[in-house]
């Protein structure tokens, strides 16, 4: 407990972020408790600021009520990375969709948090729905997201970058069995396997279904389900201590099935197709990472080595300590009693 303290002490008091898009993939991993829901994934726990630059996708019904439909990532201040499939068949104007940054539970409210309008969707143009091929879409803000503990962009690799051993790839969501589970909205994470094409167009996998436009995560008991979908798979670049996005949800064949891996949208080989639309150039940060402690199956992610200034604790960081602390007092007393 004194150990959670301390390093929750560490996060609120940690370097401030620089101007939104400067860095890409520094968000911590944040600890977790065990759990059964993004198959075979585990708790994100509330209060300790979101993930690498997940979004929830949302249609506004009455204000302040919303329905989560998809995830997405932040990939600049105005623009998300989401898939294109969430939008088949919805006939809700653009203005009624709304993305929400920063939190943890679907009805998290508070200054971590923020909530967006959508300026416009761009679906990419060989979007093919029967088949879902080519499974991408971008997301314009009405205004630009503000960076900070809970709100960071994600790293997309150019087709040029030289990606690093991938055996530490992470998925996250708030998929179907979430939003179906009574008064259980909690973030959900999971470390996946990455499957390279070969094995994943192999005849006991997914016999030849994949494309060099998509890659392959996961494996029986422990991936994506529906809900998750426009969400990332992220894999640490050890030697220069961030995460990549390699990929955007796609489809599965059924939730966590044995040698059914999800199938994500390549975020490399899109890359200039995200470059043409947004007009962005995309900055990834040299890091040079340092042993970050293991607290359960998610590392601390580590930010840039930089001045630092006392942390003055304000109201708002104390009041958002203390209340973690009665999250994990709880969570404690149900487990024990």
């Amino acid at each position: 407990m004194i150990l959670l303290c301390i390093l929750i002490l560490l996060a609120l008091c940690g370097p401030a972020h620089g101007a939104c898009g400067k860095t890409c993939g520094l968000r911590p991993m944040p600890p977790t408790f065990s759990s059964s829901r993004v198959v075979g994934g585990t708790n994100v726990m509330p209060g300790y600021g979101a993930w690498a630059g997940l979004a929830s996708v949302r249609i506004l019904w009455e204000p302040p009520l919303t329905l989560h439909i998809c995830g997405g990532t932040l990939i600049s201040p105005k623009w998300i990375l989401t898939a294109a499939h969430c939008f088949d068949n919805v006939t809700t104007p653009m203005k009624k969709w709304a993305i929400v940054l920063g939190a943890t539970t679907l009805g998290q409210i508070g200054p971590e948090v923020e909530v967006h309008r959508v300026k416009r969707l761009i679906v990419h143009e060989k979007y093919n729905i029967p088949f879902i091929l080519h499974d991408i879409a971008l997301l314009e803000l009405v205004r630009p997201a503000k960076c900070s503990f809970t709100i960071q962009t994600a790293c997309l690799p150019s087709p040029s970058t030289k990606l690093p051993e991938l055996t530490n790839c992470y998925i996250a969501g708030w998929g179907d069995r979430i939003v179906k589970s009574a008064g259980n909205d909690i973030l959900q994470q999971a470390k996946v396997p990455y499957v390279d094409r070969d094995t994943c167009n192999s005849t006991e996998w997914m016999d030849g279904l994949i494309h060099d436009f998509q890659v392959c995560a996961g494996q029986g008991g422990i991936a994506t389900c529906q809900g998750d979908s426009g969400g990332p798979l992220v894999c640490q670049d050890k030697n220069r201590g961030f995460y990549w996005q390699l990929g955007v949800t796609s489809w599965a064949i059924g939730c966590a099935r044995y040698k059914r891996p999800t199938i994500f949208s390549s975020t490399q080989y899109y890359y200039n197709w995200i470059r043409y639309k947004t007009g962005l150039n995309f900055h990834v940060p040299v890091v040079t990472p340092t042993p970050a402690p293991t607290f359960t199956s998610a590392p601390l992610q580590t930010v840039p080595a930089g001045p630092t200034q006392p942390c003055p604790l304000p109201r708002e960081k104390l009041l958002q300590f203390f209340n973690l602390l009665k999250d994990i007092l709880r969570y404690l007393k149900e487990k024990l009693f």
